[in-house]
C-alpha cells in the first residue's frame, strides 16, 4: 500500500509543480501559464484515475 501511495502523491506534487513553474514563468516565455495549467491538469487526472482504479480494485478483493 505505501508503494501506491507514494506514486499518488508524487503524481498530486508534480501536477501542482507544473503549474506553479508554469506560472512562475509567464515572463519568460509567452505560453507556459497554459502549458503549466494543461500539464498540471493531465497530471492531476491521471492521478485520479489510478487512484479510483487502486480502490476499485481495493474493493473487489
Amino acid at each position: 500500500m505505501q508503494k501506491q501511495q507514494g506514486i499518488t502523491v508524487l503524481l498530486l506534487m508534480l501536477g501542482m509543480a507544473s503549474i506553479s513553474l508554469g506560472m512562475a514563468l509567464k515572463n519568460v516565455f509567452e505560453y507556459s501559464p497554459v502549458v503549466g495549467w494543461i500539464l498540471g491538469t493531465l497530471t492531476l487526472i491521471v492521478n485520479s484515475i489510478y487512484t479510483g482504479k487502486n480502490i476499485k480494485k481495493k474493493s473487489n478483493a
